[in-house]
């Protein structure tokens, strides 16, 4: 039997009923996700994307963006924790604003490589996956649907665990079967007997 499916399986099933019984700490988890993911967002913007083009408009908008990313990412994390549960809500707010403009500024900068040889599909991906995660967080932000929405996916993910379980030991009975029926059983070779000579 392969334990690694197994085992996330079972963590995917414990993880989805986990989910569905305590829905307002996951709401938690994604806001101190997205601080995290603000704050390394920021950092690469400042160290490596705006080094792409040498242009003081390009790289203007990319220091604002890199450094409003850490500033919030950091927001994210500390300020709810600091003050309590009333911040949570401000927060998905001003995540969503941040997102937003970062993305304003980033189809902005991408417009800038136009004359570049830089790929600039990437970037207006990456700025529609920001837009993306916005709508997300206005979907989530009234307490009563964020419960709804976690508890949906705490069950997709307890049906999704329940079914590589089931796979894992089905498919593992089905190979002792299939070992089992190539093993030969062969007869004991007959023994000779010998014939009484008659002279």
């Amino acid at each position: 039997m392969k334990n690694w499916n197994l085992f996330t399986g079972i963590g995917l099933a414990v993880l989805g009923l986990l989910v569905i019984i305590f829905p307002t700490f996951w709401f938690k988890v994604v806001v101190i996700l997205l601080g995290l993911a603000s704050i390394a967002y920021g950092i690469y913007s400042l160290k490596f994307t705006r080094t792409i083009l040498e242009n003081s408009s390009y790289e203007l908008s990319l220091m604002i963006k890199g450094i409003v990313s850490i500033v919030v990412g950091v927001s994210a994390v500390a300020f709810p924790l600091a003050i309590g549960n009333a911040a949570w809500t401000v927060m998905i707010w001003i995540l969503v604003g941040y997102l937003i403009v970062s993305a304003i500024l980033g189809f902005y900068a991408a417009a800038l490589l136009k004359d570049s040889k830089v790929n600039r599909k990437k970037y207006f991906l990456e700025n529609l996956g920001l837009l993306a995660i916005a709508v997300f967080l206005i979907i989530l932000t009234p307490n009563a649907l964020a419960k709804v929405i976690f508890r949906i996916v705490g069950i997709v993910a307890i049906v999704a665990g329940a079914v590589i379980i089931l796979i894992e030991i089905v498919s593992n009975k089905k190979a002792i079967v299939v070992k089992s029926d190539d093993v030969e059983v062969k007869d004991a070779p007959a023994e000779e007997t010998e014939t009484p000579d008659n002279n």
